[in-house]
């Protein structure tokens, strides 16, 4: 009987074992989620991000793009691997995201001054920019190129929105000039 026993206890501490190995091993816990670093000043964001890709959606009011690139096209936004429509999609989405690194706390214009991210008139510039990158979106995704003309002039006036207040400032029927920027 004392076998039995000993040979009982050896088989349930081997079960025991096997399925002590056999779970699945605890997850380690999920990362601290980053916090967004701003690095460039607003001017950067502009001429990087915005410009380049509000021209496509100027260009596509023009240009369809869809149409074969033209042998001597190279340069086109159009052609290459992500051309075509994709290129206005993508365009538009980086439009709207540029909308929210442009209203990261912590950044600043060329000239130094913090982004008036509190100011009313930015935000509905940045409301404005949000709104039309999604219809530009979608109207890229539709391959609809007569609305491209409409949206484009959406997307001027988002960009006047700020500009006019903020960069092609007036003072005394003066341009305002460099130190005047982000001051409302």
């Amino acid at each position: 009987m004392g076998f039995r026993r000993v040979r009982v206890a050896v088989l349930g501490a081997v079960l025991l074992a096997a399925v002590s190995c056999s779970r699945e091993p605890e997850a380690p816990p999920p990362p601290a989620a980053l916090s967004p670093e701003v690095q460039a000043n607003l001017n950067q964001v502009m001429r990087g991000i915005l410009f380049p890709n509000s021209n496509i959606i100027f260009d596509a009011q023009d240009t369809d793009p869809g149409a074969p690139p033209a042998p001597d096209a190279s340069a086109s936004p159009y052609a290459g691997t992500y051309g075509g429509w994709e290129a206005v999609e993508n365009a538009s989405m980086a439009l709207g995201e540029a909308a929210n690194l442009i209203a990261l706390p912590g950044r600043t214009c060329q000239n130094g001054k913090p982004v008036p991210l509190q100011d009313e008139v930015y935000q509905k510039g940045i409301a404005g920019l949000r709104a039309v990158a999604q219809e530009a979106y979608k109207a890229a995704q539709a391959k609809n190129q007569d609305a491209m003309l409409d949206i484009a002039d959406k997307v001027t006036q988002a960009c006047a929105t700020c500009h006019d207040v903020y960069r092609d400032k007036i003072v005394n029927g003066q341009p305002a000039g460099m130190e005047a920027r982000c001051t409302p």
